[in-house]
């Protein structure tokens, strides 16, 4: 070998491992069961709480994870959260489900967050799914 594929064989090792450990820490947080989980009113609609404190030092996070009975093998994930503000009661009308500060529109599939002090994490890339818009308070 010479001496320039030495010198970025351990950049380009570690940088792979990296990606690696990575991968698998994201799958695993994706299958993560839920810490807490409830019926929509109507029963249609299962919504999830999933933690994901155990990975990235992320104490205190989790994402929501929805799934329409009618359509079992899609599952709509907002965007990682702070669970301080976590209120897991439903609601449901025609137009919407969700629990509090967190909606999710039957129509365009789509989340609306309106929580208390919001803050985006660079992981919401892989977590969230579903688009989603946040509204301030």
């Amino acid at each position: 070998m010479t001496t320039l594929k030495k010198k970025w064989l351990v950049p380009i090792s570690l940088l792979l491992v990296f990606i690696a450990l990575l991968v698998y820490c994201l799958n695993a947080m994706l299958d993560y069961p839920a810490s807490t989980t409830t019926a929509s009113p109507s029963g249609r609609y299962t919504i999830e709480n999933v933690r994901v404190g155990r990975i990235f030092m992320l104490g205190g996070m989790a994402y929501l994870r929805v799934i329409d009975s009618k359509e079992p093998e899609k599952v709509y994930r907002t965007p990682l959260y702070d669970t301080q503000s976590l209120d897991m009661r439903t609601f449901e009308d025609d137009a919407e489900v969700g629990i509090t500060w967190i909606s999710f529109e039957k129509k365009d599939k789509a989340f609306v967050i309106s929580m208390p002090q919001w803050e985006e994490s660079w992981l919401n890339i892989f977590i969230s799914n579903t688009p989603y818009e946040i509204l301030e308070n």
